[in-house]
C-alpha cells in the first residue's frame, strides 16, 4: 500500500486530491494539513508511532506561509518522505528552487490529473518527475543563471521565494546599499524593471 499526506490550504482542492488517490487501489492517506505549523505537528505524531507517508503532496504557497521552507524542514526532519510539489505557480524559477530543495518531482496544477498519478507512481519508484512541458524551460533558465555571480544567484532564488528586502539583507548579512547594486545587476541581467516583474518572469 503506498501511503500519501497532501499539504494544500485550499480546502477543495486538498480535498480533491485525497478524493482522487484513494480513489485508486493501492494507495492510503496517512492526513492532510492547511497549515505549516499544523503539518509539522501531524508528521511529528506519526513520525513517533512509525508510520511516516512515504509521499508528500505539498502546494507552495500556503496562505501567507512558504511551502518552501516547510519543504526544507521536512526534508531535515522527515528525510525518508519523498516529496511531490503540485502548484499554480510553475515558473522555471520556481521549479530549479524546489528541486534543489529536496523535492522529487513537480507538477503544475494546470496538468491533468493522469499526470500527477503517474509523477506520484514515479517518485514513489525512487525516481524524479518533473512534468514534461516544463523541461525546456529549465535548460534555458540554467543557463541564464550561469552568467550570475553566486551572490547574486543567492539574492535571485531568495526574490522568487518572495521574501522582502529587509529579510534577504538579514539573511545574506549585506548592507541595504549593496543588496540594491546587487539587484540593479539582476535586473539588468534578467531585463526587468522591479522585484514584481522579475517574480511574474520567473516565479510564478
Amino acid at each position: 500500500m503506498n501511503t500519501f499526506f497532501v499539504i494544500e490550504d485550499h480546502t477543495l482542492t486538498n480535498l480533491g486530491i485525497r478524493q482522487l488517490l484513494t480513489e485508486h487501489k493501492g494507495f492510503e492517506c496517512m492526513g492532510f494539513a492547511f497549515k505549516t505549523d499544523e503539518a509539522l505537528q501531524k508528521l511529528s505524531e506519526l513520525s513517533e508511532k512509525k508510520v511516516l507517508p512515504q509521499i508528500l503532496i505539498l502546494d507552495l504557497f500556503l496562505g501567507e506561509e512558504s511551502g518552501i521552507d516547510l519543504m526544507r524542514e521536512v526534508v531535515w526532519k522527515f528525510p525518508s518522505v519523498k516529496i511531490l510539489v503540485y502548484s499554480m505557480f510553475s515558473k522555471p524559477g520556481i521549479v530549479t528552487i524546489v528541486l534543489e530543495n529536496g523535492a522529487k518531482g513537480f507538477v503544475s496544477k494546470s496538468a491533468p490529473e493522469a499526470e500527477l498519478l503517474n509523477a506520484i507512481k514515479i517518485v514513489l519508484g525512487g525516481e524524479s518527475y518533473v512534468q514534461q512541458n516544463l523541461v525546456p524551460s529549465l535548460f534555458t533558465y540554467r543557463t541564464m543563471l550561469d552568467s550570475f555571480t553566486r551572490q547574486e544567484q543567492n539574492i535571485f532564488k531568495l526574490l522568487l521565494e518572495r521574501k522582502t528586502k529587509a529579510q534577504i539583507a538579514s539573511e545574506l548579512n549585506l548592507a541595504s546599499r549593496s543588496l540594491e547594486n546587487y539587484l540593479s545587476r539582476i535586473y539588468s541581467k534578467t531585463g526587468c524593471n522591479d522585484h514584481e516583474e522579475l517574480i511574474r518572469k520567473f516565479g510564478e
